[in-house]
């Protein structure tokens, strides 16, 4: 227990009794990988200290009028542990170009009365994903009270948080403004966690630092496994269908396999959607759900034979990346095969099936891992799911963080 810590967390996750509503209004996919790992953050943090922490809310949802219905957001409080927290929701315009100076302007005065109140604990603020809102709301406590530490979680570098092959030059140019003004707010960031070892070095960090992978869920609970029908063999991808993230290659790979009882299932949104519909269309054994609830989501991975992130290790940015798809797939107990990616810890070598190098990589390894016996998969999946559960939990993931805070 850290009882000498008092830690505000400063987010864009969704309050459980506003998540129905914020789906409602949402068009298009949602942050679920992020709000997931909020989520295991704050409870990580929670289990490790005396009392809860008090979260500083502001929603990462699309902005009004293409990617959300609501033009104003409200401010509200809300408590996530057991009504013993007090947490704020606070509101913003949610018009581009207007949206993230609301956030600033909104989150700064309840930032301000928190870092000013009296406390004989170290006050800390750990801030969840590398934007220039948040960076600069860093340095405002900073100014505001000089003794106040600073942590920042580093999900994505910015210059890779969106790997769509619809970036412009007008996207690419406001991109790089927003990271001149992430660089000068870094001066008044006393911490980072970082997803992979290779961020500390692409971003010169010189202050404490702690690797932090991201974090083994408990989604599955109470989730069964539903075996498809006898003789059916399952693979599935559910997330992002952008090109760079290997949906297509996936596609290719899996119309070589002769085999009639094997299916691929492909869930989610994005630019390769048409596509895939097309080759829905020619190769019946291909079921593309489109965008699922996420029940239906985990219930599926739970379900299915394999798992695959076909994620190719041919990028600059896989050695600033590690998807927390990975982190979810093998929570499931379902065995996940995968490229061995530059910035995947290698002790995670053991617990999936890497996907060979070539060009046919992909291909010959759903057919050997399709090929295997029902019971090697089984303790594959199982090894696996033990193994993050009980090594990469919340409690354990975050004990490296407020260990690293409380030595500032």
């Amino acid at each position: 227990m850290y009882n000498n810590l008092d830690i505000a967390f400063l987010g864009g996750l969704f309050p459980k009794e506003k998540e129905a509503e914020i789906l409602k209004n949402s068009i298009g996919s949602i942050q679920n990988a992020a709000n997931n790992l909020q989520w295991e953050l704050v409870r990580g943090l929670d289990a490790n200290l005396e009392k809860p922490v008090k979260i500083f809310n502001s929603l990462f949802i699309g902005s009004f009028p293409k990617r959300y219905k609501k033009m104003t957001i409200d401010t509200y409080n809300f408590s996530h542990f057991l009504g013993n927290s007090e947490d704020i929701n606070v509101g913003f315009l949610n018009l581009p170009g207007i949206k993230n100076f609301s956030r600033y302007r909104s989150l700064k005065l309840y930032l301000k009365k928190w870092a000013l109140s009296k406390t004989n604990k170290k006050k800390v603020i750990i801030a969840y994903a590398m934007t220039a809102t948040f960076t600069h709301l860093l340095e405002y406590v900073k100014k505001v009270n000089g003794d106040v530490k600073t942590c920042l979680i580093v999900p994505d570098l910015p210059q890779y948080m969106n790997l769509s092959s619809g970036r412009n030059k007008i996207y690419n140019s406001l991109k790089n403004i927003e990271i001149k003004h992430i660089n000068s707010n870094m001066k008044y960031i006393d911490s980072y966690v970082l997803l992979t070892k290779y961020m500390g070095q692409k971003l010169n960090v010189s202050v404490p630092s702690v690797v932090v992978e991201g974090v083994s869920t408990n989604l599955f609970e109470g989730i069964k496994h539903i075996p498809p029908k006898e003789g059916i063999k399952t693979v599935l991808y559910s997330g992002g269908l952008n090109e760079r993230y290997g949906i297509v290659n996936l596609v290719r790979a899996f119309e070589k396999l002769p085999e009639e009882n094997f299916r691929l299932i492909i869930c989610g949104s994005g630019e390769s959607e048409e596509v895939i519909q097309k080759a829905s269309n020619r190769d019946k054994r291909i079921i593309f759900k489109g965008l699922l609830k996420r029940e239906e989501v985990l219930q599926l991975q739970k379900s299915s034979t394999i798992l695959v992130n076909p994620r190719a290790n041919n990028e600059e940015y896989t050695k600033y990346s590690f998807p927390s798809k990975i982190m979810e797939y093998l929570s499931s107990g379902t065995p996940v095969i995968a490229y061995k990616l530059d910035g995947m810890p290698e002790e995670y070598n053991d617990y999936i099936y890497p996907i060979k190098d070539g060009f046919d990589g992909l291909f010959i390894t759903l057919k050997q891992v399709l090929s295997k016996e029902e019971q090697e998969l089984y303790n594959k999946g199982q090894k696996a799911m033990e193994f993050v559960l009980t090594q990469k939990n919340s409690e354990k993931q975050t004990n490296k963080i407020l260990k690293m805070v409380n030595g500032l």
